[in-house]
């Protein structure tokens, strides 16, 4: 996968990763709706372009179509990470925690919490 998502259809997604799949449209956009006004034909064009770019596959039942994901939230956002890491620091996950520990947007406590996860996971 090698696949950006913009920030609507990103927030979309998020609604069906969050949901119980398959999910109707209109369960979709009543979700949608708690944060902002969502227009029906606006969110089915979305939908089909989730769809044609490979992140959701549908089916019709009856007159309503139902959605889920062909690409997890974990995946996603693993692949995200990843195209990000490369941009913004060759890849060198080392030089970005360096970064974000100088700029002070890491605290001591979470490095800390970083080297627990990192202890764990190199013990297996």
């Amino acid at each position: 996968m090698n696949k950006k998502l913009p920030d609507t259809e990103l927030r979309v997604m998020q609604v069906i990763w969050n949901s119980v799949t398959p999910v109707s449209t209109s369960a979709i956009r009543e979700k949608l709706q708690e944060e902002k006004p969502w227009n029906l034909s606006a969110l089915q064009t979305l939908l089909g372009r989730l769809v044609n770019r490979g992140f959701l596959k549908t089916e019709k039942e009856g007159k309503n179509r139902y959605y889920e994901p062909l690409v997890s939230e974990e995946e996603y956002l693993a692949e995200d990470s990843r195209r990000y890491l490369e941009k913004w620091k060759g890849g060198s996950l080392r030089d970005l925690v360096a970064c974000l520990y100088e700029s002070e947007s890491v605290t001591m406590e979470d490095l800390k919490e970083l080297r627990e996860f990192i202890d764990e996971k190199t013990k297996e």
